[in-house]
């Protein structure tokens, strides 16, 4: 059920006791030491219908990009939407005492749907930029990035960005991280040295295999697809260095949609406090990517040595 957020009538009064109470419970929980209590949202309030923030009633409608895992995917077996986003929403909408209805959208159209109210929210790794923050309100969630893989015992030494010149590195197409990794390499040239063999692949799964197989040195990944293959192959790979360009990833809710914002970000709150939060990071081995903890600035801007990152 689409709402107009200003106006007249039953559902503007709902809207402001539903602020009040947001309002009171920040008071609440300042007086109290200044967090939010795991148990806010433990009870449905009485004062606020969910289907008045929310286009179909009773269910949180989510926008997401089923192409990316581990952050969110179908499942192979089950068809399912499956990930660490795809889980943490479905707590999120658990919190709110909704059902979480996952809608499968390109990921280039997400914002568009969202302000056109095809979804309530969109989580699917976007990362907060001014120019995204123009058109939509964000929640923030998770820490993306890059990260270095090498076989595990590092064989070939590669402790620096210098270690690489002259030898393979495999990337994704159509992502970022060619250009990213040809900038990178202007390194070797200036130290006089051979630049980096950039390998493009079309999925990460065959930049690892040719890892594996010793056809490269180096795979340059996004830190949670990075963080993904150490969980699956923990005797096999292993990181160099640090997270490369350090992002934060948000939920995204449109912004004239206060209360619903209000209300994610409480239940994300509760999440991180009891617990929840961090089982999710276990699961799925994301540990650089948990915006509980300081991020891991091991990556350095390119200094008189030629150097990239420290050990």
């Amino acid at each position: 059920m689409v709402y107009p957020f200003l106006g007249g009538g039953r559902r503007y009064r709902c809207l402001n006791v539903f602020l009040s109470v947001c309002l009171c419970l920040f008071f609440l929980t300042a007086c109290e030491g200044g967090s939010a209590s795991p148990s806010l949202l433990s009870t449905p309030s009485p004062t606020v219908d969910p289907a008045l923030y929310v286009i179909t009633a009773n269910e949180l409608t989510v926008g997401s990009y089923l192409n990316y895992p581990p952050q969110e995917f179908l499942e192979s077996t089950s068809k399912q939407p499956a990930g660490f986003d795809i889980d943490l929403i479905s707590d999120i909408a658990a919190k709110m005492h909704l059902k979480n209805h996952v809608v499968s959208n390109d990921f280039s159209s997400l914002i568009d749907g969202l302000v056109a109210r095809r979804f309530d929210v969109v989580i699917s790794a976007v990362s907060i930029t001014p120019e995204v923050q123009k058109r939509v309100n964000f929640i923030p969630y998770f820490r993306g990035g890059k990260s270095f893989l090498v076989l595990k015992g590092n064989p070939l030494a590669v402790h620096s960005l210098v270690d690489l010149c002259g030898k393979s590195v495999a990337v994704q197409e159509q992502t970022s991280e060619p250009r990213e990794l040809l900038s990178m390499g202007e390194m070797c040239r200036q130290n006089s040295q051979p630049a980096i063999n950039v390998v493009t692949v079309k999925q990460y799964d065959a930049a690892l295999q040719l890892l594996q197989s010793q056809r490269v040195a180096a795979a340059y990944e996004d830190a949670s697809v990075a963080d993904y293959s150490l969980l699956l192959h923990p005797n096999v790979l292993q990181r160099v260095g640090g997270t490369v360009g350090v992002t934060t990833e948000g939920i995204l809710v449109r912004n004239d949609d206060v209360a619903l914002s209000s209300t994610i970000r409480l239940a994300l709150e509760s999440l991180q406090q009891n617990g929840t939060y961090h089982s999710l990071i276990q699961k799925w081995g994301l540990y650089s990517g948990d915006i509980t903890v300081p991020a891991n600035y091991n990556i350095q801007s390119q200094t008189a040595t030629g150097s990239y990152w420290k050990r």
